[in-house]
Order: C-alpha cells, then structure tokens, then sequence
C-alpha cells in the first residue's frame, strides 16, 4: 500500500466532535476544501454507513472504518482520526451492537478494489495491542502519521 494514501493533513488528533454525524460534518468539509472528495461523497458515506456500519470492537479501543464507492473521490486517501472521547458506532456485520469509537480511519479510493487490502492491512494491525498502543502514545500529528505508517505491510511505493 503506497504511503502517500495519508499524509499529515489528513491526521486529526484529539479532535472534539459531540457524535457520528458531528465527526461526518467536520471530515467530509475538510475533505472537500482539500480537493480530497465530490460534493456528493457526504450524501454516499452516510448512506454506505447506514447499510453497512464499519465499527469494530478492537481492544483496548473500538475503531471506525467508513469508506464510500469510486465515484464520491477525486483523489485517494486514507484520512485518520484519534478522537478526543469516543463516539458511539454500529458494529460491522452486526447493526444491533454499538461500541465507543475513538479511532476513525476514512479511507476513499478510485478503483473498485482500493480498499480491500488497505481494509485487510488495518483490521490485521489494529488486533496488535502494540500497535494501538503506539497510536495512543502519538503526541503529534507527525508522529501519529509515523505510527500509521509503521503498519506491517505500509511500504513505500
């Protein structure tokens, strides 16, 4: 996976939000006034996420991962997120359990499989205590960027 995807722009530490759709709002702006996203990919992420919710419930810290189809991104990234107190989430594969969420990772892509093994490298590394330990401890949005980048199979392209 090309490290490029993310860069430090697209960090937001200890970020404030009151709930899901606050977090929606603050991202999908940012995203946009980067030339990240269309003006539809709000619309899309939202709806995706009501269908299928993309909570997981790591340890020690449940995690986010929203995605929307091709068409919604201008240009991929991967935009990651430590919140500053959870927000609570739907369960992927099960809609009827909600965990606090205190990390989203947002990932857009341009190709119809983009995000599977970008999906596939995080899910592997977010069951790593060591690795989520080394998220919490980022004191910087550079060193968050670094620790993202550190995942096992995060190469350079």
């Amino acid at each position: 996976m090309n490290r490029d995807l993310i860069k430090e722009d697209l960090i937001q530490l200890d970020w404030e939000v009151t709930d899901r759709d606050d977090f929606f709002q603050k991202m999908v702006c940012k995203l946009e006034d980067l030339g990240y996203v269309r003006a539809s990919f709000k619309k899309a992420i939202l709806e995706r996420e009501e269908k299928y919710p993309t909570a997981l419930p790591t340890q020690p810290e449940a995690i986010a991962i929203p995605h929307s189809d091709i068409e919604h991104v201008i240009k991929p990234f991967i935009a990651a997120t430590r919140l500053a107190s959870p927000v609570y989430w739907h369960e992927m594969g099960n809609n009827d359990a909600i965990h606090p969420v205190r990390y989203i990772f947002m990932l857009g892509f341009t190709q119809d499989d983009g995000h599977v093994k970008v999906l596939q490298l995080l899910l592997k590394n977010f069951m790593k205590a060591a690795y989520m330990e080394h998220l919490n401890s980022a004191m910087s949005e550079a060193a968050f960027l670094e620790a993202v980048r550190s995942l096992d199979g995060f190469e350079d392209e």
